[in-house]
């Protein structure tokens, strides 16, 4: 059922967008699509965030700028 409201939305907002008059209110219409095209996957019973997934492990600590590799000072 909450599947079937965000597909929906989404689907409204895709309509949306096709007959916006300016490209900022197409974008913000497109942008919220895909939104609505993840609340609706979320809804399927699928985790969307697993916090044991390697995909979401933290990432290394940048080296500093005049450690870069190829920057010379």
């Amino acid at each position: 059922m909450e599947q079937r409201y965000w597909i929906g939305r989404k689907r409204e907002a895709m309509g949306m967008a096709r007959t916006a008059t300016s490209a900022e209110a197409r974008l913000i219409h497109y942008h919220l699509a895909g939104l609505y095209s993840v609340k609706a996957a979320g809804s399927a019973a699928l985790p969307l965030y697993a916090p044991t997934s390697p995909l979401h492990a933290p990432l290394p600590d940048a080296p500093a700028r005049g450690d870069a590799p190829g920057i010379r000072r």
